[in-house]
């Protein structure tokens, strides 16, 4: 912009002193060679922007504006990819305080029915999820709820008989009844469907 305003003031000054000159030249033949000089000169002034444009680099100027578009380019993508990043963070933490919640919500509901009922109580719940977004309904795949027995908790410190393999059998039989039982009534308090629900054990799966 400054050498635009100078070039113009080149033009207004020269034309301002030429037209002193040829004033002050007297009406002879030197004049026709004044007026051819000064409008050589002119020429020279008007056509100055051109010859900048050939004294400069261009292939230089234009890796110049090339860089400073790349920086510009690679400083907004910089910027996007954090925006990204905290954005997925702040989301994650949604999440996660969302089914700590449910986790909550749902032992609330399910443990004094289990206590009263089957002795058991549950100590932990995870969520099996299709995929990260909370705002599907399918998003579900199961629950997997992890029980104790109420028992076990408070007579963790006697120790337990040796057990023949007969009542192993039979144990074994009896608390899968219990479990199919209990799923069931889960099943009920949470409206889930069976499929979805997954009980463990605590120091065995089933």
């Amino acid at each position: 912009m400054n050498l635009i305003a100078e070039w113009v003031m080149q033009i207004i000054v020269f034309i301002l002193i030429g037209t002193i000159m040829e004033l002050l030249i007297p009406n002879n033949s030197m004049k026709k060679y004044v007026h051819i000089v000064i409008g050589l000169l002119l020429l020279l002034i008007l056509a100055k922007p051109i010859l900048y444009l050939f004294s400069v680099d261009v292939t230089t100027e234009l890796k110049k504006i090339e860089q400073t578009i790349f920086q510009d380019q690679h400083a907004l993508t910089e910027s996007k990819n954090l925006l990204e990043n905290q954005k997925r963070e702040i989301q994650a933490e949604q999440d996660a305080y969302i089914w700590n919640e449910v986790k909550t919500q749902l032992m609330n509901e399910a443990n004094p029915v289990l206590s009263e009922q089957y002795s058991a109580q549950i100590v932990h719940i995870s969520f099996d999820l299709r995929d990260e977004e909370l705002d599907k309904d399918d998003n579900l795949e199961k629950i997997i709820v992890t029980l104790t027995n109420e028992n076990e908790l408070n007579d963790q410190s006697v120790i337990k008989p040796i057990i023949i393999e007969t009542e192993q059998e039979r144990k074994s039989h009896e608390e899968n009844n219990q479990i199919r039982s209990i799923r069931k009534k889960l099943e009920q308090i949470w409206e889930f469907d069976k499929d979805q629900i997954e009980i463990i054990w605590e120091g065995g799966a089933t």
